[in-house]
């Protein structure tokens, strides 16, 4: 028993040195850039041997993408738990577009040293792709069945996300403004959208069965 509460501290331990490393790498970029984050600074503001970071993540690219998952933890994506109770197209769509209106703000410093910093853009490429792939799965959810619309989806990302939002806070509206404007336009052509392709498939149904219908031979009596 001895032996095993040993082991289980001493994961406790390597956790928290984990931990410790990966925040002060996160310090580190965050106020002086990716050139800035090499193994003895970030060892220094860990209050850690090199060899212990080394140990930890023997390559570099598991130290970026263990700062990456730990950002983004901190941002906090939204999910598809957010549709939750939401029986309206609208009233997910609207959901959503707060959520990303709020993680946007939590996430603005990252997002401009994301995007002038080459090392972090170098660095995050996966992570940034399963960012998008993450954030595509909310957007299908907040369609409900039209999820599978392809360019549906691409029309609500653009309405609710970084194109037009960013474009209308350039233009002085307040943040709560653009996350309204955003839904206004965008949730009656998705309505519609999903309408037409409902009636589509009902007529294509139709005329399926009505062709199905010619094609069988007359019983005699």
């Amino acid at each position: 028993m001895p032996r095993r509460y040993d082991l289980g501290k001493r994961a406790d331990e390597m956790a928290r040195t984990r931990t410790r490393i990966v925040d002060a790498a996160i310090a580190l970029i965050r106020e002086r850039g990716t050139s800035a984050a090499t193994v003895p600074a970030i060892a220094r503001a860990a209050d850690v041997a090199p060899a212990t970071v080394r140990n930890h993540f023997p390559v570099a690219d598991a130290l970026m993408r263990a700062v990456a998952d730990a950002v983004l933890a901190e941002l906090r994506l939204p999910g598809p738990e957010i549709f939750e109770g939401l029986d309206t197209l609208e009233a997910r769509v609207h959901r959503l577009a707060t959520e990303l209106d709020a993680f946007s703000r939590r996430g603005e410093d990252w997002w401009r040293l994301y995007t002038t910093d080459p090392g972090l853009n170098a660095a995050w490429g996966d992570e940034v792709r399963t960012f998008e792939r993450r954030l595509d799965s909310v957007m299908r959810a907040a369609l409900g069945p039209p999820g599978d619309d392809d360019v549906a989806v691409a029309v609500l990302s653009t309405a609710i996300g970084p194109p037009l939002y960013y474009a209308l806070l350039g233009s002085g509206a307040r943040p709560e403004e653009a996350v309204d404007i955003g839904v206004a336009l965008v949730v009656p052509w998705l309505e519609a959208r999903a309408a037409a392709r409902a009636d589509q498939r009902t007529r294509a149904g139709s005329g399926s069965g009505a062709a199905n219908r010619r094609r069988v031979p007359r019983q005699g009596l």
